[in-house]
């Protein structure tokens, strides 16, 4: 197939190398060419679009898709661009109208969930930080702040804040709502459970390929330090018959046919022992559980991904194994997304780039290649993440040990305890009955 791949910084890069090592033919689009080192010498330099002059003139201003069997979008964000796409007929996956509604704003995800059936733990929307404070004060209650901006906008989910009490939260309110620019927010009364994403690829009909994903994101082990956008986790196959698909997912069946819905979605949730409750959507590439979930699907994703945006049934497999398992690499500055010069050309001994069944399992972002070696390419230190599947949770995080054994970074980076807080979690969503 010819496959193009439109990438805000970076993120998707992974997928370009992934899809090429298939026998696929791809093109890499950036938006922000200060990310270009990203994987360069792995992937194709990224292009620019050539703009369809008649398109520009008819007030699309998108360039031309047009001889493409495959459109891939790495985040949300692009909607107009991602639709122009499917304008023309090419199957899309990763962006769109329905996806930035649903991810980006907060009141109309969490009404999706609601009419579908879900159990939503209850919310507010505030305009103003002294609102919120006064209406914190009046119900005495524990809150999640979540920021919002709405349709047209797109809010920083790293501003959310678990409160750990309602004084907690009257006390940083203020300076959430200003580090927010001063928007919209929603308060959401806590719940106490297990938190686990889970996710299908919907072809417009029908769920293929449920996933359930653990995944701590706390920094250091223990779940100290700040939050990132993954430390690792550990997926597992799930079926149609769990409870827990049941409860959540896929109740919103119609709801996404009657869209037209076409890609992966996962639902952000938190079961107690009796009750499942929605949090937020995730309506496009995970990172790092879709690289995880690539894992454990084996030789032909990008096949998956063309018949999942196509509207047909795809191939159901795990060829890589039924469980698989992340562990986040990265230096200093991460988890701060500030670009440092000393960040830059560190080595990364013990993975080849010549390997491609290697870099298969191993999600890079913050990498280049330079004289045949693999070194930083600047971008934050946040290196990637090592991959691995199996059939069992023992033997996914022990190929990981394997190989990280085998890695050497100055000044590394990683939890030691990916394993043994996903197990945990595991076996009490288990006991609770959840997966049965």
């Amino acid at each position: 197939m010819k496959i193009a791949m439109s990438s805000y910084s970076g993120m998707g890069a992974w997928f370009v190398l992934r899809l090429i090592a298939e026998g696929h033919k791809v093109d890499y689009f950036l938006s922000k060419p200060e990310y270009e080192d990203v994987l360069r010498g792995l992937i194709p330099e990224p292009k620019v679009h050539h703009v369809d002059q008649r398109r520009h003139l008819l007030g699309y201003g998108f360039p031309s898709y047009k001889g493409y069997d495959l459109s891939l979008f790495d985040l949300t964000g692009t909607q107009k661009q991602a639709e122009a796409c499917r304008l023309e007929g090419v199957p899309t996956f990763g962006d769109g109208y329905i996806e930035h509604m649903l991810e980006d704003d907060r009141e109309f995800g969490l009404n999706t969930m609601k009419e579908a059936g879900i159990n939503v733990p209850p919310f507010e929307r505030f305009e103003t930080a002294s609102e919120g404070k006064a209406f914190i004060k009046k119900t005495g209650k524990r809150y999640v702040y979540k920021p919002y901006e709405g349709s047209g906008g797109s809010d920083d989910k790293s501003l959310t804040y678990v409160a750990k009490s309602a004084e907690d939260l009257i006390e940083f309110i203020d300076d959430l709502w200003k580090r927010s620019k001063n928007n919209p927010f929603i308060l959401q009364e806590f719940v106490t459970g297990e938190e686990i994403g889970v996710a299908a690829y919907f072809n417009g009909t029908q769920f293929f390929l449920q996933t359930g994903t653990l995944e701590e994101k706390k920094f250091m082990n223990d779940n100290k330090g700040p939050n990132t956008g993954c430390s690792g986790n550990l997926v597992f196959a799930m079926n149609e018959e769990m409870k827990i698909y049941k409860e959540g997912l896929a109740k919103v069946e119609p709801i996404l046919r009657q869209m037209r819905y076409r890609g992966i979605i996962d639902l952000n949730s938190i079961v107690t022992e009796d009750t499942f409750y929605g949090l937020e959507w995730t309506p496009r590439f995970g990172y790092v559980s879709d690289p995880t979930i690539a894992t454990m699907y084996g030789d032909g994703f990008g096949d998956m991904l063309f018949d999942i945006s196509s509207g047909k049934n795809p191939t159901i497999k795990w060829g890589g194994g039924s469980f698989g398992a992340a562990v986040t690499l990265s230096i200093p500055p991460y988890p701060t997304e500030i670009r440092v010069p000393k960040a830059k050309g560190v080595p990364i001994e013990g993975i080849d780039p010549k390997d491609l069944a290697e870099l298969m399992e191993i999600y890079l972002y913050d990498a280049m290649v330079v004289k045949g070696k693999l070194e930083t390419s600047g971008n934050f230190g946040y290196i990637g993440a090592v991959l691995s599947a199996s059939n069992s949770i023992e033997g996914a995080f022990g190929i990981i040990k394997g190989k990280m054994e085998k890695i050497n970074i100055p000044n590394c980076q990683y939890r030691t305890d990916i394993e043994k807080s996903t197990t945990r979690r595991y076996e009490q969503i288990r006991d609770w009955g959840w997966l049965r």
